[in-house]
C-alpha cells in the first residue's frame, strides 16, 4: 500500500468526518438540524440526546467508510487507487447527506413537542453594522493574480524550449501517465483555471461581507461584535487558501519546464491537507455566526422566545430558496459558512461557473 494513497484518507477524510459529526454543536443555538427553535430548547435533554446520537452514528459510519477504504487500498495499484478513492468519496458524501436529512425530519417531529413562549417574532437590526470593516479587501487578491501573471509570462518566454508533447501527469514512480500536444492554450490552461478559482474566491469574500445580518434578540450588540470577528476570520482564511492554491498550481505549471517529482508530490499533498485541517480547526473553535460553543451546564439565562420561523424557505433544512429575500448569500444552517439563495438567478450562474472550473480542471488532469 503506497503511503501517498493512505495519507490523504487519514489527513483529509478523518478531519472532515470529525467536523461533519460535530456539526450540530457548531450551528447557531437557535437552529437544530435545520429547524428553528428557542435557545432554551436547544439545551433541553431531548435535543442534547439527539445531538449525541447523531455524532455517535456519524463517527461510527464515517469511521467504517474510512477503514474499508484503507483496507481496499492496501494492495491497490495506481489506477484502482483513483477508482477506490472516488467511489468512497461519493459514499462519504451520500452517507452524510442521508444522515442529515434523516435527523432533520426527526427534529421537525420533535419541534411540535417542545415548550415555546407565545411572543411577537422579532428581528434585531444593527443600522451601523455595515459601517464596520467586515472583511479584508479583495485588493489583497492582487498578490495572487500577480503570481499567476508572472508564471504565465515565464511560460510564454520558455514556450520554444518545451517538448512538442507536454507531460501533465505522472505516477508515483515518475512515469508519464497523461500528456497533451504543445499549444499556447495547453501551456496557459492552468493559468486560466487559476484565474477562475481566484474569481470564485473573490466572490466568496464579497459574499461574506454582504451576506444578510442575523443578530440574536438577546444581547444583539455583543453578538454583532462577535459576528464581525467571525466574518473577518473566514475572510482571511479564504485569502490564505486562495494563495496556497495559487502556489500549488504554479508548481504544477513549472513542472513542465523542470521536473522535480518529489517536490511536486510533496506540495500537492501538503497544501490540500493544510487547507482542510485549517478549515476544520476554525470550524470547531467557534459557533456559526460568531457565537461561543457553550457547555450545556453553563450557568446563564436562556431565552424561551421562539425566533422568526422561516423553515419553509429552507428545503430539507439546508437549501435556501426565498424569492422574497433580496439577499444573495445567507449563513448556512448546517455547519459553518455561507450558502446562496437559490431563488436568485445569479446563484445558478455561479453554480454553472463552479461546475465549469471543476470540469476544465478534470479535463486538464486526464
Amino acid at each position: 500500500m503506497q503511503v501517498f494513497s493512505i495519507l490523504p484518507i487519514i489527513l483529509i477524510f478523518a478531519p472532515l468526518a470529525l467536523l461533519l459529526s460535530f456539526t450540530p454543536y457548531v450551528t447557531r443555538e437557535r437552529i437544530s438540524f435545520g429547524v428553528t427553535i428557542s435557545e432554551y430548547n436547544y439545551y433541553t435533554p431531548i435535543l442534547r440526546k439527539l445531538r449525541i446520537t447523531f455524532a455517535t452514528v456519524s463517527l461510527i459510519g464515517n469511521g467504517m467508510v474510512i477503514l474499508v477504504c484503507l483496507y481496499l487500498l492496501r494492495s491497490a495499484n495506481e489506477e484502482s487507487t483513483a477508482m477506490i478513492t472516488g467511489v468512497f468519496t461519493m459514499i462519504f458524501i451520500v452517507f452524510w447527506a442521508a444522515l442529515n436529512i434523516l435527523f432533520h425530519f426527526k427534529m421537525k417531529k420533535i419541534k411540535g413537542t417542545l415548550t415555546t413562549v407565545e411572543a411577537p417574532q422579532r428581528v434585531k437590526i444593527d443600522t451601523t453594522f455595515r459601517q464596520n470593516k467586515l472583511t479584508y479587501s479583495n485588493y489583497w487578491f492582487l498578490i495572487h493574480i500577480a503570481i499567476i501573471v508572472a508564471i504565465a509570462i515565464i511560460s510564454i518566454l520558455n514556450y520554444k524550449s518545451l517538448p512538442n508533447v507536454i507531460p501533465i501527469k505522472y505516477d508515483l514512480q515518475g512515469n508519464v501517465t497523461s500528456s497533451v500536444p504543445k499549444t499556447y492554450l495547453s501551456v496557459l490552461a492552468i493559468n486560466l483555471v487559476q484565474l477562475g478559482i481566484i474569481a470564485l474566491m473573490m466572490l466568496v469574500n464579497w459574499s461574506i461581507k454582504t451576506s444578510k445580518q442575523q443578530l440574536t434578540t438577546s444581547d444583539p450588540a455583543q453578538f454583532a461584535a462577535k459576528n464581525i470577528q467571525f466574518r473577518r476570520k473566514w475572510s482571511l482564511f479564504t485569502m490564505i487558501a486562495g494563495l496556497l492554491l495559487t502556489i500549488l498550481f504554479a508548481f504544477i505549471q513549472m513542472n513542465m519546464f523542470v521536473l522535480n517529482l518529489v517536490l511536486l508530490t510533496g506540495i500537492s499533498f501538503i497544501i490540500p491537507v493544510v487547507i482542510v485541517i485549517g478549515a476544520v480547526w476554525l470550524s470547531l473553535t467557534g459557533r456559526q455566526g460568531g457565537g461561543k460553543i457553550r457547555n450545556h451546564q453553563e450557568d446563564r439565562e436562556r431565552s424561551m422566545e421562539q425566533p422568526v420561523n422561516d423553515d419553509d424557505n429552507w428545503k430539507l433544512g439546508f437549501i435556501y430558496f426565498n424569492a422574497n429575500d433580496p439577499s444573495f448569500t445567507v449563513e448556512k444552517r448546517y455547519g459553518i459558512g455561507w450558502t446562496i439563495n437559490f431563488a436568485r438567478p445569479l446563484s445558478w450562474v455561479l453554480l454553472l461557473f463552479i461546475i465549469a472550473i471543476v470540469v476544465i480542471s478534470r479535463v486538464l488532469s486526464q
